[in-house]
């Protein structure tokens, strides 16, 4: 999908939204490939981007509210204070999704993805958490040596 059919889509769209869907049509962007577009404050409520790529997109103070996103890729998105009321989020990809006061009352989640590079940080966890303890344990035996050398 090109940016002049995008933009068709979008107007076309906002008019089926604002005018209680007497005019213009509702947004079907299923499998569209939206990459790191700007979604920036859009009306996109009850919009169709089920499978659609969102990946790397900015969506921040968009509405979503009603909009069926199923399966989509909203890996790396920004999503600063999008409302999500009543979306279908089901088995979405929403990785390292930046969520921040983001409005997601009533949205239906089952089966999405919502790791992060947070995930990453624990895993290491236990690298640290183990170079501690040897750190510890080593402390511990120089004590210990010194002791037996009588406080040296």
């Amino acid at each position: 999908m090109n940016r002049k059919e995008l933009s068709t889509t979008l107007q076309d769209h906002r008019d089926w939204v604002h005018n209680r869907h007497a005019s213009g049509k509702r947004a079907d962007l299923r499998g569209a490939d939206l990459r790191k577009v700007n979604f920036e404050g859009a009306d996109l409520r009850f919009a169709d981007l089920r499978a659609a790529d969102l990946s790397g997109s900015n969506l921040s103070q968009a509405d979503m509210s009603n909009a069926d996103l199923r399966g989509a890729n909203l890996s790396e998105a920004i999503c600063i204070s999008t409302k999500f009321v009543n979306a279908r989020l089901e088995g979405a990809n929403l990785y390292g999704v930046d969520l921040r006061t983001a409005v997601m009352e009533y949205s239906q989640m089952a089966g999405v993805n919502m790791t992060s590079r947070f995930q990453n940080i624990l895993k290491d966890k236990p690298k640290s958490e183990e170079k501690s303890q040897e750190q510890k344990q080593t402390h511990e035996q120089r004590y210990e040596q010194q002791k037996g050398r009588g406080g040296r």
